[in-house]
């Protein structure tokens, strides 16, 4: 039987903030939308119905999932490894880079997002075609023109009531979504490769890096230096931003392109620092071995992760 239900986050990588680090093992996962927490594993957290899945004559439906699954094998020994050995560089880096692309732009919030921003286009682009009967016409005369067989049944007033009820909703297909996540990751992972990256490492005092939903975080440095029209659109290719990827509850990857690269210990700021842009990112759910990692609460101090909920209620 074909396995229907796909991650868009990796059992792999998920099992790096279980309090085992196996696939078996539980995380605590902090919903901040529901204002709740349970533990689960990680085949439970990070995936949907068919995310992967396409539908074109000709083509196995699971191509997208099985090139992807004989990808993460390879992604899950380079992050092992770098584990191990600190050593970012060679296949461990192009491996993990890639990864990073991928969880950057693949995820149902982004999905919902991108179909959100081609059905306005869509919507103006009708308006447009609707403004006036004739132009109506000269659109449906044109089809014509080049598909003889079409017959339109409706009435241009009766296409008009319909598009201003706005009792529709324009779906994009799961293909072209898959197609434009291919064609970001090629955009990004270049970019990607010019940074400067640095590892930096927590310690048991420091305790835990935390994951979520939307790991990959892209912001500004010195966002106070940025002109407020801007701050919230930094870009992969801009000087002055930052990624942050946790790679897992032990270790995150720092990339900048005016940082040298290296290993360092994390402090319990910098560890506070991690966690709260990874909070900041989330679109729902984070993910952690336990309550008790740092954070930045909303007035600069440090706190302790089982204060989330009352602080983000507060």
């Amino acid at each position: 039987m074909t396995a229907r239900h796909h991650h868009y986050l990796s059992q792999f990588y998920l099992k790096g903030f279980t309090k085992g680090k196996a696939k078996k093992s539980k995380l605590v996962v902090i919903d901040l939308k529901q204002k709740r927490s349970f533990e689960t594993i990680p085949r439970n957290v990070g995936g949907m119905k068919d995310f992967n899945r396409i539908d074109m004559e000709g083509v196995d439906q699971n191509f997208i999932e099985k090139g992807l699954s004989e990808f993460e094998s390879k992604a899950a020994t380079a992050l092992k490894k770098l584990e191990e050995t600190k050593d970012f560089t060679g296949e461990i880096k192009d491996l993990t880079l890639n990864l990073i692309a991928l969880v950057a732009v693949r995820s149902p919030q982004r999905r919902e997002h991108m179909r959100k921003f081609e059905a306005k286009i869509l919507e103006q682009a009708m308006g447009l075609t609707l403004a006036t009967k004739e132009r109506w016409e000269a659109q449906i005369k044109q089809i014509q023109e080049e598909n003889p067989e079409y017959v339109c049944d409706v009435t241009y007033e009766e296409v008009k009531e319909f598009f201003q009820s706005k009792e529709y909703k324009i779906e994009v297909a799961r293909e072209h979504h898959i197609h434009m996540e291919m064609v970001q990751v090629n955009t990004i992972l270049p970019l990607l490769g010019e940074r400067n990256w640095y590892l930096a490492e927590s310690t048991q005092e420091t305790g835990p890096f935390i994951t979520c939903d939307n790991p990959v975080s892209l912001s500004w440095t010195k966002p106070e230096d940025i002109p407020p029209i801007y701050r919230s659109s930094p870009g992969f290719g801009l000087k002055g931003t930052q990624v942050f990827f946790p790679v897992s509850q032990d270790l995150v990857l720092i990339g900048e392109f005016d940082q040298d690269g290296g290993v360092v210990e994390a402090t319990e700021e910098l560890v506070a620092l991690c966690n709260s842009t990874i909070l900041n990112n989330a679109y729902n759910q984070i993910y952690t071995p336990k309550t008790k990692f740092k954070f930045y609460g909303k007035n600069g101090e440090i706190m302790e992760g089982n204060r989330i909920l009352k602080e983000i209620s507060a």
